[in-house]
């Protein structure tokens, strides 16, 4: 299946937030800084972030052949680090298990290390989720380190593993697979 990006738009909000149904699946997506129920006017005020020639942060719809959308993330870029961090990846839940993760993380990898000044991308995921781990490892993504006991939710806190990925890695892992 042949996959492209293309910027998420405000027509897309009804069908991401039909993809979390539970605090614990919009934490599990977004981190603490999106609430449950998602709300619309927070993610118009991330859609207004990806605008300019030069957005600091973009926000992404990935779509198939088709025009469906398949699976959503958002990048954020720092010049001064020259680092991309990923961050709320997800596939539709009508699409999982379709082996999507693998072509929708080329895309992300492609996207940030077009800025030829990025020189690593970070993401974090919360420890637990051990099919998002395996798919950036999959990708590519190396495990740095864990922040203990990082975000509660009720009487539970999670940890979050970091990953990345070095320009130097990508060039490397790329034309390994």
């Amino acid at each position: 299946m042949s996959l492209r990006l293309r910027p998420f738009t405000k027509r897309d909000i009804p069908e991401l937030k039909a993809w979390f149904r539970t605090e614990e699946e919009v934490l599990l997506w977004a981190g603490a800084s999106l609430q449950y129920p998602v709300q619309d006017s927070d993610l118009k005020t991330l859609i207004k972030r990806h605008r300019g020639l030069e957005p600091v942060h973009e926000i992404w719809a990935i779509i198939d052949t088709g025009s469906l959308v398949i699976g959503h993330m958002q990048i954020w870029y720092n010049q001064r680090l020259r680092q991309a961090t990923l961050g709320r990846v997800a596939i539709a839940p009508a699409q999982r298990g379709n082996s999507l993760a693998n072509p929708c993380l080329q895309l992300a990898k492609m996207k940030a290390f077009s800025r030829p000044w990025i020189n690593r991308i970070e993401l974090r995921v919360y420890d637990h989720n051990v099919v998002a781990i395996a798919a950036y490892k999959r990708a590519g993504f190396t495990y740095e380190g864990t922040r203990r006991q990082s975000t509660p939710i009720g009487d539970v806190f999670w940890n979050t593993d970091v990953m990345s990925l070095l320009r130097s890695e990508y060039v490397t892992f790329d034309k390994r697979t």
